[in-house]
């Protein structure tokens, strides 16, 4: 039998191919490696690296104001660097985008220091009017690509930029 960890990265893979991005921009992460890899190694969709979430943030939105559809993969501890540009760039200036953020923290967790932000980040993007989808082990693997392509067409229905985070790790969430 697969481990969670796999199926979900080709659930993942699946929900990116069914909105048909042109772009793909991603943080390195080994804990959604095989997603990252697999855009890597299909040119149907470009990808590339961005050295800063925020600095996504930029290019994605540059991106979507050229008319055409960006996807960013980063870890949520990302959204700390990119918070100000999420909020006070691409939702104030309502700049359609999809952000699929990894979750850390929680169980499996080795690095106790991430838990600090992590656990929070829910509220935080709550409180800061940041429209978030939450997938993890209560949400069947199978609905995971629905979710992602119902998140990238709000996106461009409401003007926002729309975060999706799954834990991928399994075990339930604090």
């Amino acid at each position: 039998m697969a481990k969670f960890q796999e199926v979900a990265c080709k659930e993942i893979i699946k929900g990116i191919e069914d909105i048909h991005p042109d772009y793909f921009l991603s943080i390195p992460c080994s804990t959604v490696g095989p997603v990252i890899k697999h855009f890597e190694e299909h040119n149907e969709i470009k990808s590339f690296p961005v050295s800063r979430e925020e600095d996504g943030v930029g290019i994605a939105a540059g991106i979507s104001l050229g008319g055409k559809l960006p996807v960013m993969l980063i870890q949520d501890t990302g959204i700390g660097n990119s918070i100000l540009a999420i909020t006070t760039f691409a939702q104030a200036y309502h700049v359609p985008m999809l952000i699929l953020v990894t979750r850390r923290g929680g169980f499996g967790e080795i690095n106790s220091a991430v838990n600090l932000f992590s656990e929070p980040l829910p509220r935080i993007l709550d409180d800061a009017a940041v429209k978030t989808f939450k997938l993890d082990y209560k949400v069947p693997l199978k609905e995971w690509n629905v979710a992602i392509s119902q998140a990238a067409k709000y996106a461009q229905d409401t003007h926002r930029p729309i975060i999706v985070m799954f834990n991928i790790k399994g075990g339930a969430e604090q």
